[in-house]
């Protein structure tokens, strides 16, 4: 309310036109009452201005409020990591957080307020946009896994999309989008599916097989009744118990199992399949009839006989070969293929615990390193195939020249490398000589005339010390092994 400063004091309008008004007393009557109604009319304005004033305040903090309520959405939403934006019914930006401006690449001002299908790329996606808004506004919510190239780097990239609605501040309908990425998993996945491709290969054939052999050969079947007594079983199944199909009509089945892990909760497991339960598992066991080693699927299902009483109708599928398949698959990931020593990713994951355990012990460890002396002489002059014989045949004098807690390897090519736990130096040189003699003493593939000698590099590990360290010093000392002449051990300095 506006006010006047009179005396060092505050005073309204009003008590101005108060004061006017004695003023006029002593005029005629018809100026007294323009006066006073003029004087009416001031205090009114001032009254309706005061009150417009606090009309404008609270308005304007009810609009500060809406504002700081509307940047705390904001920074809610830009805290977290995965792409969401919200629009309109018209599909309008209304509200778009950090990550998904960091994803396209566009400040969140060129965004607000822009038609979604108008940024996109082409007609086909615009058109799936607004096909898709219109069902999300429709009360549908639209899951899905989308694969693209990013539009600015063209990286691929792989999200999960969800879009649903909800009602905003007055009432309408928006779209609430997230956008999750999937694209490091998926990367991930495919990354390991191409590492394994020959063990991932190798496993579909035989599971291919597998499929052939049960598709041909039939595999044990049986039914028994609600008490677990075998009404009917097929010849597979008798030929796997080796026992007569009809003398086990009518024994109980985890009374006859050929072991009581394997009868373990049969009973129980039978109920539940009576229940309505769906039964797939699967069971190892070696055979007590050949002693060879099984893996078989079971399945169980309940169903109903003739006269509709339950039964319980049960299959053993032998999936023996995929098992022991995948088995080998994990063998092969650790060991070198042609000599059967551990490969260098094992040898590297071994050496680790090694180096810690001789750290913790205070305890020597030495690496010797070594390679076949003109191992690509023997390749030209005797043949690739005679090569790969040197190759497994020098693995077997090295494993018969270790011991057990030794870690040898095949590094790569003719280059071989083994750890010796509790080994100084000087241990070290004397196993390194005594395989190299070994090797040069013996003939190869039964030929007399082809002489194979290797070259060695032998140091001990210094406490602290990488195994990148202690192999580039193993390294240096068998090139000066090989500058020596060859056919000698060199130890580093």
């Amino acid at each position: 309310m506006r006010q006047i400063l009179r005396d060092g004091a505050l005073v309204s309008f009003s008590a101005v036109a108060a004061g006017s008004l004695g003023l006029l007393a002593g005029m005629p009557a018809a100026f007294a009452v323009i006066a006073s109604a003029i004087a009416a009319g001031v205090v009114a304005s001032i009254r309706l201005g005061a009150d417009t004033q606090r009309l404008s305040d609270s308005l304007q903090t009810e609009l500060d409020k809406h504002r700081a309520t509307r940047d705390y959405i904001q920074r809610v939403l830009d805290a977290v990591p995965m792409p969401i934006y919200v629009k309109d019914a018209e599909s309008r930006y209304l509200i778009v957080n950090k990550a998904q401006c960091e994803q396209w690449g566009k400040p969140v001002e060129s965004l607000l307020g822009v038609c979604s299908p108008d940024l996109a790329p082409n007609a086909t996606v615009a058109n799936t946009i607004r096909t898709e808004d219109a069902a999300v506004l429709s009360g549908e919510i639209v899951y899905k896994e989308e694969e693209k190239r990013h539009a600015a780097t063209g990286e691929e990239q792989f999200r999960i999309v969800t879009k649903a609605r909800c009602l905003d501040t007055e009432g309408k309908y928006v779209i609430v989008c997230s956008l999750y990425d999937t694209t490091h998993w998926r990367q991930t996945e495919r990354a390991l599916q191409q590492a394994l491709e020959r063990e991932t290969q190798q496993r579909q054939r035989t599971q291919s097989f597998i499929q052939r052999l049960i598709d041909v050969i039939p595999d044990p079947l049986y039914i028994k009744n609600k008490d677990g007594a075998f009404l009917v079983v097929n010849e597979a199944f008798a030929r796997e118990r080796g026992t007569p199909r009809h003398e086990l009509i009518g024994k109980v089945a985890h009374v006859i199992a050929f072991s009581k892990e394997l009868a373990r909760g049969t009973p129980e497991e039978d109920l539940a399949v009576l229940a309505g339960t769906d039964i797939d598992k699967e069971q190892h066991f070696v055979h007590p009839l050949s002693g060879e080693e099984r893996y078989r699927h079971v399945i169980k299902r309940r169903s109903t006989d003739l006269d509709g009483s339950p039964v319980i109708v049960g299959a053993h599928l032998n999936i023996t070969r995929w098992k022991i398949a995948e088995r080998e698959l994990a063998r092969l990931a650790s060991e070198d293929e042609l000599t059967d020593l551990p490969n260098r990713r094992r040898f590297l994951d071994d050496a680790a615990r090694l180096m810690s355990q001789a750290e913790r012990h205070d305890e020597p460890l030495s690496l010797l390193l070594f390679d076949i002396d003109h191992f690509k002489r023997i390749n030209d002059e005797h043949g690739h195939n005679i090569g790969d014989k040197v190759l497994r045949q020098l693995a077997a004098r090295l494993r018969q020249q270790l011991r057990a807690e030794d870690l040898p390897c095949r590094w790569g090519g003719e280059e071989f490398a083994v750890l010796l736990p509790m080994s100084d130096d000087s241990q070290a040189m004397q196993v390194a000589e005594r395989l190299r003699t070994s090797i040069e003493r013996e003939p190869f593939d039964d030929n007399s005339e082809l002489v194979v000698t290797i070259s060695c590099g032998v140091t001990r590990w210094r406490v602290g010390e990488t195994l990148e360290s202690l192999v580039a010093r193993a390294d240096t000392a068998l090139y000066a092994a090989k500058n020596a002449g060859r056919n000698t051990c060199q130890l580093a300095s």
